[in-house]
């Protein structure tokens, strides 16, 4: 309960979405982009790229410690898409992660395409939710890269 309050918020009060998002879709451009969402991040990552699709260039869509897998949150976020389509969604996680609880495959968060899911990060920080512990992995990074390239 502790580890998800803030995704609760989130995801329970209209007026602190609202305004989440819209720090985050004033900052939206043309451009070809490449999202990397983090815990709550790729919560609001996701609500606000399914909002903004058609003005948006997705590249890539990468979560890492992502709580999406957890129905009673993906439940309050409107019919489930994969907002990257062809482009792909890279969900990595470490399976020891109290936040990333599940992947987001077709029990837990179903759409087409599917999500690539990568469960071998080996999170070396205190609580295994980390940013560092995930963005220093090998896999992660790659595909961070590739997007990039």
């Amino acid at each position: 309960e502790k580890a998800l309050t803030d995704v609760f918020v989130y995801v329970t009060y209209p007026a602190v979405r609202k305004q989440i998002n819209a720090i985050i879709e004033a900052k939206l451009t043309a451009e070809p982009t490449i999202v990397i969402g983090h815990s709550l991040g790729s919560v609001v990552a996701y609500d606000v790229i399914m909002k903004n699709r058609a003005q948006l260039d997705l590249v890539k869509f990468v979560t890492v410690g992502s709580p999406l897998g957890i129905r009673a949150i993906s439940s309050k976020l409107g019919v489930l898409q994969n907002p990257a389509g062809a482009n792909g969604w890279y969900n990595a996680y470490d399976e020891r992660d109290v936040v990333a609880l599940n992947p987001l495959d077709n029990r837990f968060f179903p759409v087409t395409p599917s999500i690539k899911n990568y469960n071998s990060v080996r999170n070396s920080t205190d609580n295994r939710h980390g940013i560092v512990g995930y963005l220093d992995d090998p896999d992660v990074a790659a595909h961070v890269a590739a997007a990039l390239a």
